[in-house]
């Protein structure tokens, strides 16, 4: 009799115990999960600041693109009738067509930590996921385009350089130098124009892409939201 209570006591014991440790683990792995989840969210947070971020760069890098665009645009337009128009104004036109550009500088310290340590696998709106990879992946597009852009500038800055006179280091609201007068009273050469039209035309398309990707952005920030606030 003594026996089977002594063993019942140990039995109970035991279980006491095997329940203590199981709920210990338990308890641990929850909180690496929970801890693992704030990690997440934290880091997300501070990647939709980044995109913020980016969203006015890029609306700046529209305006300055669509500048650039238009004063070639013009140069065009006008280029059989300079005789009539202030050289000051062709002046400031071809700055504007040839040294205008923008170099995006983005942050991706915190994507790539995210990316990095696996914690990207936590989140589980996969629209948030597949967006995000693509953002990173088409800013390298942009930046290639800018690439040919500046490419296509020095090609066609000694023509500036030799035509017209800066008068001033004043700057406009984007930052840039443009009170220059044209020199001479020749048409633009067909080769500088027609080199012009290129560069416009890579303007243009970077305009485009940027203004997309500001509405990708801006739907990403919204997802982003809902998995860090998923109530």
């Amino acid at each position: 009799m003594n026996m089977r209570k002594y063993l019942l006591k140990y039995s109970l014991e035991f279980l006491v115990i095997v329940m203590g440790i199981s709920i210990s683990f338990f308890i641990e792995k929850r909180n690496a999960k929970d801890y693992q989840e704030e990690l997440k969210n934290q880091s997300l947070k501070r990647i939709i600041k980044n995109i913020e971020v980016d969203i006015i760069d890029l609306k700046y890098n529209i305006k300055v693109n669509t500048i650039a665009a238009n004063a070639t645009n013009w140069l065009v337009k006008n280029n059989t009738n300079y005789s009539n128009i202030s050289k000051d104004s062709i002046g400031i036109y071809l700055n504007n067509a040839i040294l205008l550009n923008t170099v995006f500088v983005d942050n991706q310290e915190e994507y790539r930590a995210l990316q990095n340590s696996g914690l990207i696998e936590l989140i589980e709106n996969e629209k948030a996921v597949t967006a995000l990879q693509n953002k990173y992946i088409y800013h390298e597009f942009y930046k290639k385009i800018e690439d040919i852009i500046i490419e296509e500038a020095s090609f066609l800055s000694d023509f500036l350089y030799e035509n017209t006179l800066l008068k001033s280091q004043n700057k406009n609201e984007y930052g840039y130098t443009y009170e220059r007068v044209y020199l001479t009273k020749n048409k633009i050469p067909h080769k500088v124009l027609e080199r012009l039209k290129v560069k416009t035309g890579y303007h243009s398309y970077y305009a485009d892409r940027i203004k997309n990707r500001i509405k990708y952005d801006s739907l990403l920030i919204e997802y982003l939201k809902t998995e860090t606030n998923p109530n």
